[in-house]
């Protein structure tokens, strides 16, 4: 295989690409604790309108997951304890810092910390077992301050079961799987949104939302073969403009580009999410996608790889997960201590509560970094890839130890 093509190698762009994905997902609960999407006026209702965008951050996850797992299983394929790292790997990359976030919770919560959420005993083992995306979706038990993190419980769905599929099949055949799955993860959105129940189900539970994983697994897949990557690459500019032009059509058709809008609220009362939730996650899957192939084959010095290349950018997108755990318990605690900003206008209040959150959100997860996190990864040099014993054993890839995974 193609040494370019292997994703045993750092990215520089995916990390800039992670740094949008945050700042994005931090824009848009930003807005929805001051005021929400819909508030009214010149000012402040055109940028409630555009932050209320921020919540497809989390769909630029999904895609940047599928393509590195799948990178990263597909150039494992035939080494030697190729499930039992991967699962050690990720384990050591996510349960520590998740699991010492809710335990840490749940001593302040005890202690009487005002602006800490209530974790239940229910909420401790849907959380737990990584399942509160399906009892969100099945009770519309939202969470306070940690509703966040339905996204993890999808993306270790994926963890669990993807490493089988690819050790099992042929490149050939993941692609196709990788299409036909996703379009019944298209379906069955369609199915849950006309069957009359909840809308938002579709939104959260695992099955509906694979598409956008499988869709980044798909370029990874395409990476790893010559004509593909050709292929793709010819098509990926055309995909994006489409699909972005796509995606504001409904935003300006609805007046809004929002899975949640509530249909008897104010101004909007002739629209609702349903359109987002079915066409519009599908086609966010293929934006991103895309996305993702301009930024790799970016070209040195062009505007684009100089944007995802920033500096900043990049060390935001390092520190991503972790400012993803953080930063809705330092958005609640600001806007607790922070009340008389309620009374500043949201047009201000907004822009400087973004900056603040992400700003304090990132010394933190500094912190937990290098005092804490770093010596849970440390251990992943137990659980490296190595050739295989056997000399008759397929080999699809040199197999090396995934320093960023």
């Amino acid at each position: 295989m193609d040494e370019k093509r292997s994703i045993n190698r750092h990215i520089p762009v995916l990390d800039g690409l992670r740094g949008l994905a945050i700042i994005a997902v931090i824009v848009c609960h930003v807005n929805h604790a001051y005021g929400g999407p819909f508030l009214p006026g010149r000012i402040n209702g055109p940028l409630a309108a555009v932050f209320g965008w921020g919540w497809v951050g989390v769909d630029l996850f999904f895609v940047l997951s599928g393509f590195l797992i799948t990178g990263i299983l597909y150039d494992a394929k035939g080494c030697d304890g190729y499930f039992r790292n991967f699962y050690a790997r990720r384990t050591l990359r996510i349960m520590p810092l998740y699991f010492g976030f809710l335990f840490f919770i749940m001593v302040l919560s005890r202690l009487g910390c005002s602006f800490c959420p209530w974790i239940s005993r229910d909420d401790a083992v849907s959380l737990g077992l990584y399942i509160y995306n399906f009892r969100v979706g099945f009770t519309q038990h939202f969470l306070y301050g940690l509703h966040h993190f339905w996204s993890l419980g999808v993306e270790e769905h994926f963890y669990l079961l993807w490493p089988l599929a690819i050790w099992a099949l042929r490149r050939r055949a993941l692609i196709q799987l990788c299409l036909a799955v996703a379009v019944a993860s298209l379906l069955l959105r369609v199915i849950v949104v006309l069957s009359g129940v909840w809308p938002l189900t579709a939104f959260f539970i695992t099955p509906c939302r694979v598409d956008g994983l499988l869709a980044g697994s798909l370029v990874a897949l395409a990476w790893r073969d010559e004509a593909d990557w050709t292929l793709l690459k010819l098509w990926a500019g055309r995909l994006v403009l489409g699909t972005g032009c796509l995606l504001l059509g409904i935003a300006l058709g609805q007046r809004h580009f929002l899975p949640d809008a509530d249909p008897n609220r104010g101004h909007m009362t002739s629209v609702d999410g349903s359109l987002v939730v079915t066409v519009g996650i599908a086609t966010l899957a293929v934006f991103f996608s895309g996305l993702i192939v301009l930024a790799v084959d970016a070209a040195e010095g062009s505007r684009l790889r100089r944007l995802l290349e920033r500096t900043e950018l990049r060390a935001i997108g390092k520190y991503s997960y972790a400012i993803y755990v953080f930063h809705s318990l330092i958005l609640l605690a600001t806007v607790q201590f922070l009340s008389p900003w309620s009374r500043v206008p949201a047009f201000i209040a907004k822009p400087v509560a973004v900056i603040w959150v992400s700003a304090a959100s990132f010394v933190v997860a500094w912190l937990s970094y290098h005092l804490y996190e770093k010596h849970f990864l440390r251990l992943k040099r137990f659980f490296e890839y190595h050739q295989p014993v056997h000399p008759e054993a397929m080999v699809f890839s040199q197999c090396v130890s995934y320093s960023n995974a």
